[in-house]
């Protein structure tokens, strides 16, 4: 597993351009879709001493009595955030073919090669990304359900924290799960682009086969997303220590944390990349069991010569 794990992550680092593009497209993004809160506040702070405690530092307080004032209209800020994420989720899907094209192959692409595997696969990513709200609706589904249980047990158990416990165990099945359907998603993503595959459904089906049989790729996944938990978990930790005034020191904190998620994910596809790359063929392929048939006797008619005269 630690070779898997320091292969795809040297992957990573020699493909790093990725990171830095998507983290680029997500900063564009992110800025545009400030731009409606920005011209939403500015009629306020503009000309308010209250301004200060914005620039200077933020002030959470402040910012929560601002929003609560009759002239701040926030209507304009949900249906922006959501824009700004569907954008952001069609833009990963479309370079989704060029990435794995990088990894499968391990080399640099050109930008018409990675724009053609970007094109080419872009409906087909669609399609399993649609595919894959189904088992993960299944397991919210099912969390859902756990969720009403451990309710019950919080108020009808005779010890006081068994619900809390039996609902940590239920998340934590439900991350282990999420994981595994990530995986298997995966899987399928390095498969079409492999083998330029157009059936998705059966090559979904095929993934998930090999996901139940890739032990050691899930303890990859494991822990590339233990990885991912403690770097947003320290530099959240480092951007509550921050003061108020540091604003580069937060943006920069944060921004730190953005680029450790992206590469965490593009570990992930990696990974399953160099399996799916290295993996010999007949393990991609079902085996087909063909009836034999037994064989048929043929016996062919006996014709009575007449006789031949001397």
């Amino acid at each position: 597993m630690n070779g898997s794990v320091r292969s795809s992550a040297g992957m990573v680092w020699r493909h790093q351009r990725l990171v830095w593009w998507i983290f680029a497209v997500n900063l564009v993004i992110a800025w545009l879709a400030s731009l409606p809160s920005r011209a939403t506040l500015s009629a306020v702070l503009d000309h308010s001493l209250e301004s200060a405690r914005m620039v200077t530092g933020f002030d959470v307080s402040s910012f929560v009595l601002m929003l609560q004032r009759p002239d701040v209209s926030t209507r304009t800020v949900g249906p922006a955030m959501m824009g700004a994420a569907f954008l952001f989720l069609v833009y990963l899907l479309f370079v989704d073919g060029g990435v794995m094209a990088v990894y499968l192959d391990d080399r640099k692409l050109s930008r018409a090669e990675f724009f053609e595997n970007s094109g080419l696969f872009f409906w087909r990513m669609v399609r399993l990304a649609l595919y894959s709200l189904i088992p993960l609706g299944v397991v919210a589904m099912a969390h859902g359900t756990f969720n009403k249980l451990t309710e019950k047990l919080s108020s009808d158990a005779p010890q006081e924290r068994l619900g809390f416990f039996v609902n940590l165990a239920g998340m934590l099945g439900v991350l282990l799960l999420s994981l595994l359907i990530r995986m298997w998603f995966d899987l399928a993503q390095a498969r079409v682009v492999k083998d330029n595959e157009r059936q998705l459904l059966r090559t979904v089906w095929r993934s998930l086969k090999l996901a139940f049989r890739s032990g050691r790729l899930y303890a990859s996944y494991l822990g590339v997303g233990v990885f991912a938990a403690a770097t947003f978990g320290l530099g959240t930790w480092i951007w509550i220590l921050l003061p108020h005034r540091a604003m580069g020191a937060s943006f920069v904190v944060l921004e730190a944390v953005t680029a450790a998620q992206i590469a965490s994910r593009l570990w992930m596809k990696a990974a399953s990349a160099r399996w799916v790359a290295l993996l010999p063929e007949a393990a991609l392929v079902v085996e087909v069991v063909v009836p034999v048939e037994s064989p048929v006797m043929v016996v062919e008619p006996v014709v009575d010569e007449p006789p031949v005269s001397e």
